[in-house]
């Protein structure tokens, strides 16, 4: 299907009554607020690894936006298409052989077109054990206002049939590029999905409200994930995995205080931490994040079940 907006509505930022949030998605908390997080005995802080498999078009329209990590130059952009292929091809392997030698679990944030156009490679993530995460159809086809909605919903619905046709029923989502409309959680309900991916304001789970009924937001750390900090920041790869590492101690002396489970989320591209000589601080960053004291690699269902009282 084509994506085209509906015209320059995206662009015009709605009025709000004065002293309110600018949806009603949720009621505003701070992060003392409520219960947090109950994970099983001995675990004080769930990591959720988070693998960004995608396909980027070459055909790219850029509305409203060129999603994060498009090819950016004149068409055909060989040289970055190229480099993103790269991760679906040889990257992608590296880190899913790095977490079967140590037993850690991760999430595939999976654009349905992969499992479309790379079936070779779906078959690997599932032989892995990795949960499927329905990351929309591909890296350019982003939700935003100006979509209608139905052109959304279709997009949805063809994401998810996608997914279907390989035997595959995705209860939680990711929006290409972290974008939302704010139609987007209530279609996401409407089409049997029970939690997103999309929002990074908090490091709990918490609940939307939709018309549809409440659904699930999951943490999704873009400042912590490989492409904002050695893409966009340019960290040397000591710096990263200080980072990194400095959040987890952190995460785990906060749930000690408090008495309440802490999550981290790390995404990660395997364009990027797949190269050759990133991969080894890859394997040195699982090797260092699951030997500190209370630590435990989780996904979607673990989350959900430490969220039950949400």
């Amino acid at each position: 299907m084509t994506i085209k907006p509906v015209g320059d509505d995206y662009l015009v930022r709605p009025a709000y009554p004065q002293g309110r949030m600018d949806h009603d998605f949720y009621a505003w908390r701070d992060t003392w607020a409520g219960e947090r997080l109950r994970w099983p005995e001995g675990v004080r802080l769930g990591i959720w690894l988070q693998l960004a498999i995608e396909w980027f078009p070459l055909d790219m329209s850029g509305t409203p936006f060129l999603p994060v990590g498009a090819p950016s130059r004149p068409w055909p952009d060989t040289q970055t298409y190229t480099q993103r292929d790269y991760g679906n091809r040889i990257g992608v392997y590296r880190l899913l052989d790095a977490l079967s030698e140590r037993k850690v679990s991760a999430s595939a944030f999976l654009n349905a077109r992969v499992a479309e156009r790379y079936p070779i490679l779906l078959d690997h993530l599932l032989d892995d054990g990795l949960e499927i995460v329905a990351a929309g159809l591909d890296a350019a086809a982003i939700h935003h206002e100006g979509l209608s909605e139905a052109a959304e919903r279709e997009m949805i619905a063809e994401a998810l049939a996608l997914f279907s046709a390989r035997g595959i029923s995705p209860v939680a989502w990711h929006s290409p590029s972290w974008s939302q409309s704010t139609r987007t959680p209530r279609l996401l309900r409407e089409a049997g999905i029970l939690a997103m991916a999309d929002w990074g304001n908090d490091e709990a789970p918490y609940r939307f409200a939709t018309d549809a009924g409440s659904i699930l937001s999951l943490p999704s750390s873009y400042e912590l994930s490989d492409r904002e900090l050695l893409a966009n920041r340019h960290y040397r790869l000591d710096e990263f995995l200080d980072a990194l590492i400095g959040a987890a101690q952190r995460l785990l002396r906060e749930a000690e205080d408090s008495g309440q489970g802490r999550l981290l989320t790390l995404n990660l591209s395997p364009w990027l931490m797949g190269q050759p000589y990133r991969i080894a601080a890859f394997e040195h960053l699982l090797e260092q994040l699951f030997a500190l004291p209370g630590t435990a690699s989780v996904t979607v269902p673990q989350i959900v079940t430490a969220s039950r009282n949400l």
